[in-house]
């Protein structure tokens, strides 16, 4: 029975583009009739050989702006085949596919055929990628055009519906980036790969509609800006249909929607268009396909294990809070460049904290080809005043997002007015009875994660990207310290750690834990980084304050201070008499700034289940750019 089913759907998938393509040639000979077939050839053959020319250059531009959708589609899925080698898969998938009819299962096979070392599975997601995004992208354009140049007859409710969809979408893009459906995560487009897709999509479609409105007998007086969205709509009619080539549905509506003009003089202009933009393709691509298949890609790839990440914290100049790369899915980057920490979010490549070696400014280069090959923008997150201006210097935007609170341990003291305020703390802990332990290589796991739990049921879910997030083999890694009252554990800090400096990371307390306990699980921690002759100790950042700043950026500064805590996490840390370090982010250019600071905010505050710690693979490239 099922498989009795089964060929049923299948007969029908391809039975009724079918006769869907058999009516609509129906319909088309019957309205045409009345014409003189002989006389509508001799009108092809009286097309000028510059028409043809340029109806080939506006082809050919066309279906390279198509064929990029296999670049876009190669990176999202990450197959590292170059861009070239897409490109000419893309244009002989599409060439044939389009041609032959069933456009995506044909596309798969070919694309399979010219880089098999894909595989037919990856083959089918890069066809699947490329047919949704056209068709997505040429809603889009349809409905632009429709409404800038109404010569469709088209009411405005219906391109007004489909970008009100488009917008729903592209912040479901941004707000969710990857979404679980069927037990499966999907990552939908980059916004920066969406918007290559809308510009390619146009650049494709206003090409070929050219390519058409060139070929036109001089008895049709019709501007291309009238032509385009006939073009538009007959093409999205020729695709939905799915008849080889879209013959029968073009051109009923392309007759349909210009009935003003003579039937013959169309039909001939669609005639040579034919030839030029179906048969001529079909054909370079057809032989193209009895080519040997290209050999499999041999790319350098270089995967991150924990043990990537502990030699990058042998470096003096790396920051001990790279650590939390073993848990937000980024990745240590080596290139001829330098080395430093990467995590990709949702729209962007950020590098986090100063480059572990080398100079932010000679791997700008590097970070900017991968962060292409990925469909994101490049930004630079948490680095230090000497990388912002080197940024600046460049011609970067630079933004001051973060204080970070510094500790030479070997000087810290009690002494003094300026810890008054942790003296008072410290006492109210002593004489609640806190007892403050060093953490042993047998954590009570549990009764940390019930600590952590009490404390996100106050003060909210744990943040991600540069911070961490209560998960035992996440700590397991980290410097522990436990605050029991009457032997039940109250609170507990943990710090990364590498010979050089300590770098806070959680601090979770139980709601009912007597005043004071976190300031004294904080200066056991310096004392203890004391005794092992640390330099440095970072209590991590605190936003930066909304002072100094024009009224727009400063009204923005002032919710975010107040949604991220950082009053309170200014006071609290203001007890052990930091030094204070600004801290920067830096984008090319102030709207990719301001893009990726959303983009971060969102990947900060995002309240989603913990992952399973991994690295992530990332490309090494020399930062030359003719590498």
């Amino acid at each position: 029975m099922g498989q009795t089913i089964r060929r049923a759907r299948a007969v029908l998938r391809h039975g009724i583009p079918i006769a869907i393509g058999i009516a609509c040639c129906w319909a088309l000979y019957n309205q045409l009739q009345h014409i003189d077939f002989g006389q509508l050839w001799q009108t092809v053959m009286q097309v000028e050989p510059w028409q043809w020319a340029v109806s080939i250059l506006a082809t050919a531009l066309s279906f390279w702006a198509i064929a990029r959708y296999d670049v876009i589609a190669h990176r999202h899925f990450q197959t590292g085949l170059p861009d070239r080698r897409a490109t000419a898969t893309g244009a002989t998938a599409i060439a044939v596919g389009q041609t032959v009819g069933a456009g995506a299962v044909v596309g798969a096979f070919i694309r399979w055929r010219l880089q098999p070392s894909l595989g037919l599975v990856t083959s089918a997601k890069i066809t699947a990628f490329v047919t949704f995004a056209f068709l997505a992208a040429w809603a889009v354009i349809t409905a632009l055009a429709v409404l800038i140049l109404p010569t469709a007859g088209v009411h405005a409710s219906i391109p007004c519906s489909v970008l009100a969809i488009a917008a729903i979408m592209l912040g479901l893009a941004f707000f969710n980036p990857v979404f679980k459906r069927w037990g499966r995560e999907i990552e939908l487009p980059t916004l920066p790969a969406m918007g290559a897709l809308a510009g390619f999509c146009l650049l494709d479609t206003l090409a070929a509609a050219f390519a058409f409105w060139v070929l036109l007998p001089d008895g049709i007086d019709l501007t291309l800006a009238q032509l385009f969205p006939v073009y538009l709509i007959a093409l999205g009619a020729a695709i939905l249909s799915g008849t080889p080539g879209g013959v029968g549905p073009f051109e009923l509506t392309i007759l349909a929607l210009l009935p003003q003009m003579p039937e013959g003089d169309l039909m001939a202009a669609i005639l040579a268009f034919r030839m030029m933009y179906y048969a001529l393709p079909a054909i370079i691509g057809g032989i193209s396909l009895l080519r040997p298949t290209a050999e499999p890609t041999q790319g350098q790839w270089l995967s991150q294990t924990n043990g990537c990440l502990d030699t990058a914290l042998e470096y003096g100049t790396a920051r001990a809070e790279l650590g939390v790369v073993r848990q937000n899915g980024g990745a240590i980057l080596h290139c001829t460049g330098g080395v430093c920490g990467v995590v990709r979010t949702g729209q962007t490549l950020t590098t986090i904290f100063d480059p572990v070696q080398g100079h932010s400014a000679d791997l700008a280069i590097p970070l900017k080809r991968i962060a292409r090959e990925q469909n994101r923008i490049i930004c630079k997150y948490k680095i230090t005043a000497r990388h912002a201006l080197r940024a600046r210097a460049a011609g970067w935007s630079v933004l001051h997002v973060s204080d970070e609170a510094l500790i030479c341990p070997t000087t810290h003291s009690l002494e003094g007015s300026k810890f008054r305020q942790l003296r008072r703390k410290l006492r109210h802990a002593e004489k609640a009875g806190i007892d403050v332990r060093r953490g042993t290589t047998q954590l009570p796991f549990d009764e940390m994660s019930r600590v952590s739990e009490a404390w996100e049921a106050s003060h909210g879910a744990a943040r991600g990207l540069s911070m961490g997030q209560f998960e035992e083999s996440y700590v397991t890694h980290q410097r522990v310290f436990l605050a029991y009252l009457d032997d039940v554990l109250v609170g507990f800090v943990t710090f990364h750690t590498t010979r050089h400096e300590w770098c806070l990371d959680l601090m979770r307390v139980t709601p009912d834990a007597p005043d004071g306990t976190m300031h004294q699980l904080v200066h056991i921690a310096i004392e203890s980084a004391k005794d092992v002759d640390v330099p440095c100790l970072s209590l991590a950042a605190a936003p930066a304050g909304p002072v100094r700043h024009g009224k727009v950026e400063s009204w923005m500064r002032k919710i975010f201070f107040a949604k991220a805590g950082g009053a309170g996490l200014r006071q609290f840390k203001a007890c052990f008499n930091p030094r204070w370090q600004p801290l920067y982010m830096a984008a090319p250019s102030w709207t990719q700034l301001t893009f990726a600071a959303m983009d971060l905010i969102r990947s900060v505050n995002r309240a989603e289940p913990l992952r399973t710690p991994q690295f992530a693979t990332v490309k090494a490239v020399d930062h030359n750019p003719r590498s």
